[in-house]
């Protein structure tokens, strides 16, 4: 029986460490979808908010991982509906439009006027595009594969 090597394990202080570093972690990539909202809403008539309680922002602690976890799931289906290279554009657009209907959606919790909550939409999609390419540019690299390496190529045959 294999003992663990003592303080290898995740402490009360360490886990609640990572879970405000996680929160602190969508709060911060959720920053174009505020960024978009707010603009709204300074806008008289059309940006006109159901509520002026600060503790509705906490909304956005739902709102960005449910709309990354929409990006993917929209991302497959749609490459699988739309297999053909000459489909492309029109599977970009399509998403598009289908994210920004889904991201207005989760906006109406916000605005009374469903056309602050398309236009909020609209601009957080705006607002996502060059923070979504900054992060990808960012981003550590992937490891690569341990198959892919010279020691497991030696026993196969070509």
């Amino acid at each position: 029986m294999m003992k663990e090597p003592r303080g290898q394990g995740t402490s009360f202080w360490g886990a609640i460490i990572m879970f405000w570093l996680l929160i602190i972690a969508v709060l911060g990539t959720s920053i174009p979808l505020m960024l978009g909202m707010a603009v709204v809403a300074l806008v008289p008539s059309i940006g006109e908010l159901r509520s002026r309680d600060p503790l509705l922002l906490l909304n956005f602690l739902w709102m960005f991982p449910l709309f990354w976890f929409s990006c993917m799931v929209v991302e497959a289906v749609l490459k699988l509906l739309f297999r053909a290279r000459e489909s492309k554009k029109f599977q970009e657009i399509l998403g598009d439009l289908v994210l920004w209907l889904l991201l207005s959606l989760m906006y109406t919790i916000f605005f009374r006027d469903p056309l602050g909550a398309l236009i909020a939409g609209l601009l957080s999609r705006i607002f996502l595009k060059p923070f979504a390419v900054w992060l990808e540019k960012h981003a550590p690299k992937d490891e690569d594969d341990p198959g892919d390496d010279a020691v497991g190529k030696e026993g196969v045959s070509e």
